[in-house]
């Protein structure tokens, strides 16, 4: 459930987004002894107005996602959290019809603090939604190549803090 939760949390915007990298055949095969666990992204669905001037789908392409919990505070909640595996996306501007695929397969390591707000560290390819009601960073479904930390803060804003690499806004290629 957690994995599933936090996933969505990175997905969806409360955190962003769902990079994942290859498993490393010794990761996957030792199960639950290395706290690695099957994990899915679903696809999901965007308003026009939400991130992009147009209504946006996302279906997933492909999908080997493995997450752990790597750390925890005393109560038993996640402090730590990380997910690799293959990620695959195809974004379709609903309004057009003109779709592209994107490789997010990479890794993403998320630290979630006491006050709320969390911080990922994306290395590889990931992907970042942000919402129209951020404030902080222009809206957008970006897809990360390299290494790139991105900060969702307690009141709910997101944005990126250092990139090295690119980002690329869907919203704009499919606009």
């Amino acid at each position: 459930m957690m994995r599933t939760t936090l996933r969505r949390l990175v997905l969806f915007g409360a955190a962003l987004t769902a990079a994942v990298a290859p498993v490393p055949a010794a990761s996957a095969s030792a199960g639950g002894e290395s706290g690695w666990e099957p994990s899915s992204t679903p696809p999901f669905h965007l308003a026009a107005g939400e991130s992009c001037s147009f209504e946006l789908q996302a279906d997933v392409l492909y999908n080997q996602e493995m997450t752990r919990v790597a750390e925890r505070y005393p109560d038993g909640s996640p402090r730590v959290v990380d997910t690799q595996g293959s990620l695959g996306f195809r974004f379709t501007n609903l309004d057009t019809g003109e779709s592209i695929r994107r490789d997010t397969s990479g890794t993403l390591h998320a630290t979630i603090h006491e006050d709320g707000s969390i911080d990922f560290h994306f290395q590889g390819n990931g992907l970042a939604v942000i919402r129209s009601t951020n404030t902080i960073y222009q809206p957008g479904v970006y897809v990360v190549s390299g290494n790139a930390d991105y900060v969702r803060r307690a009141d709910g804003q997101r944005a990126f803090t250092e990139v090295d690499g690119t980002l690329e806004d869907v919203c704009q290629t499919l606009d």
